[in-house]
């Protein structure tokens, strides 16, 4: 769940990259060609990946399809379920995100001249209409959010963000600095921006204490103004932050975007599994003879933390779990680590082991590959305990 409301916020937050982009003319891009296509690859990417198409200034040229299973030329133009759109949105663009279960997950980016709660409310009245029905939402002055569900069929829901654009893309400050007034540009990115830097409060003055990576600011400078308003206290920047998005004299724009769910009315096949190349171990890793020869590794993962650091290497092999179980213990049992347990859990071989002279402790859990049921998974976790001086 956590990185679909990720990748929701993303998409509003890369929804200007779709603005600046709508002049081509084809309808589809490959995808990857801009970070949000990036990121949106990254965090929608499941075990074994999935597909991603873009579309700029256009709908998925699927989708009629996707939302009318069983569709003919003889289907009534009123009986044609379809997304409907914010009165005066402009369509910015489109995402495909197809799953290899055959789920499809669509967004649909539109860009509206209208306030956000104006924008909301229409939101929500359009997807309270058959075949759509509102089941809940949220609202407060940085997000708002409706989801929704077909009443057609139970395979498919979705979600709109709805969320208020910066004014301009840029906005002024002005400082003190070494005794003489400057003028910085800083970005905008939220309708309600944020200064980069740290302030503190001296005799209605906010001087700057910290500042961030990349920021215009200099430790030390003085707060004097934001746009047009004078600052003397956080409670001046706050409310001159607040009026950004009023002052600019130019009309509102809010940016919608949807994310509808598709979930297949059939069973798809089994996907064909292809065996990737091993991926490389990181430096350092304590235990490598527990890689087995006939073990491919899928990924590999290893975190710092204060007490040590931990490795979890994920391997599948065409052997049987069995084999792979008695090849571990043996192994082990070789060069004299403790198996402290050797346990079933349903399906799964799980065996736990140390080394305590190294201060070294892991869990091997042999299980059935779900991607191709002929091969058998193996996910080798080890923690490495940090020695004190």
């Amino acid at each position: 769940m956590c990185r679909n409301w990720f990748a929701t916020l993303l998409l509003v937050t890369v929804s200007l990259g779709f603005a600046c982009n709508t002049s081509d003319s084809s309808p589809a891009r490959s995808a990857g060609e801009n970070v949000g296509d990036r990121y949106l690859r990254l965090f929608e990417a499941g075990e074994f990946g999935s597909s991603l198409f873009v579309y700029n200034a256009a709908l998925p040229p699927n989708l009629t399809e996707l939302l009318n299973p069983g569709l003919t030329d003889q289907t009534p133009p009123d009986d044609v379920v379809s997304i409907p759109a914010p009165a005066d949105g402009v369509l910015l663009g489109s995402y495909d995100i197809r799953l290899q279960d055959g789920t499809h997950e669509i967004w649909i980016a539109y860009d509206v001249a209208a306030t956000d709660p104006v924008v909301e409310r229409q939101v929500r009245e359009l997807m309270d209409k058959s075949p759509w029905q509102v089941t809940g939402g949220q609202s407060n002055e940085l997000l708002g959010l409706v989801s929704f569900q077909s009443t057609v069929s139970g395979d498919i829901n979705g979600l709109v963000t709805i969320q208020a654009l910066p004014a301009a893309l840029t906005f002024p400050v002005t400082v003190e600095r070494d005794g003489r007034e400057l003028q910085l540009e800083l970005s905008s990115g939220a309708f309600i921006p944020q200064i980069d830097a740290r302030f503190r409060e001296l005799s209605n003055r906010l001087e700057v204490t910290h500042v961030f990576p990349d920021a215009d600011f200099h430790v030390g400078d003085i707060l004097v103004a934001v746009d047009k308003s004078l600052v003397g206290n956080d409670r001046d920047m706050n409310i001159a932050l607040r009026k950004l998005g009023q002052d600019q004299g130019r009309e509102p724009r809010t940016a919608v975007v949807y994310r509808v769910t598709i979930i297949p009315p059939v069973t798809f096949p089994e996907p064909v599994f292809a065996m990737p190349l091993s991926r490389p171990l990181p430096d350092g890793f304590p235990a490598a003879f527990l890689i087995f020869d006939y073990l491919s590794v899928l990924e590999v993962k290893w975190t710092h933390q204060s007490a040590g650091i931990v490795y979890e290497v994920t391997m599948v092999g065409d052997r049987s779990a069995y084999d792979i179980a008695s090849d571990y213990r043996e192994k082990l049992a070789s060069v004299e680590w403790k198996l402290l347990s050797d346990e079933a859990e349903g399906f799964a071989t799980v065996l736990n082991f140390a080394d305590a002279e190294d201060g070294l402790t892991g869990i091997a859990t042999i299980d059935q590959f779900r991607a191709n049921t002929s091969l058998n998974k193996v996910v080798l976790q080890i923690q490495v305990l940090r020695h004190s001086n």
